[in-house]
């Protein structure tokens, strides 16, 4: 009867945890330190440098893709907005009283902040992959299209021979990725 070891220190870890509320158990010390730096605001490399750790960029990045630091930083929000009775609602509403306000003041900038974090919270900027299927009879069609003349496909468009219904959306894959870089530039610090 071989166990997993992975599988039992898994499991000891999620009833300790839901026994002591603790997600920082089976974190060493400067783990612990960085997640609640992380926790309490501090981009990765501050929160890496708290901790101790030498070459905070580089470490910082490689703890946050660690599950077990995702965790205890998720554990740990969930802790303080519990305790303060944070929602997100509320959250939303705070933002929006501000943007009331600097409207009261003709504050256009810090109005398009507060919606561009409202923006965010609602998950506009998130990237978006468009896919577009074609399937073989379709297929057929698209390249019977290309192969013909301007002429031909006036001819076509004006007995209305056949009709091809559809929807066309163009993605800009250059400007996506760089609105990605830019995102990621500026949240990743």
């Amino acid at each position: 009867m071989g166990h997993d070891v992975r599988t039992i220190d898994k499991t000891t870890k999620h009833r300790a945890i839901a026994a002591t509320g603790d997600a920082g158990v089976g974190l060493t010390d400067r783990q612990r330190i960085f997640v609640e730096s992380i926790a309490r605001g501090m981009n990765q490399t501050m929160a890496a440098r708290t901790a101790g750790y030498e070459s905070p960029n580089m470490r910082g990045h490689h703890l946050m893709k660690d599950p077990k630091i995702q965790d205890a930083v998720a554990q740990f929000h969930r802790k303080h907005e519990k305790s303060i009775q944070m929602t997100r609602k509320k959250v939303m509403e705070g933002m929006l009283e501000a943007i009331e306000m600097a409207k009261v003041q003709a504050d256009p900038g810090t109005m398009v902040n507060g919606w561009r974090e409202i923006g965010r919270m609602c998950g506009y900027y998130a990237a978006e992959r468009k896919v577009i299927d074609i399937n073989i009879s379709a297929k057929r069609v698209v390249d019977k299209l290309e192969t013909l003349t301007d002429a031909e496909l006036l001819e076509m468009i004006s007995k209305d021979e056949e009709a091809i219904e559809g929807e066309f959306a163009e993605v800009l894959e250059a400007t996506q990725e760089q609105a990605e870089a830019d995102y990621a530039a500026q949240y990743d610090d």
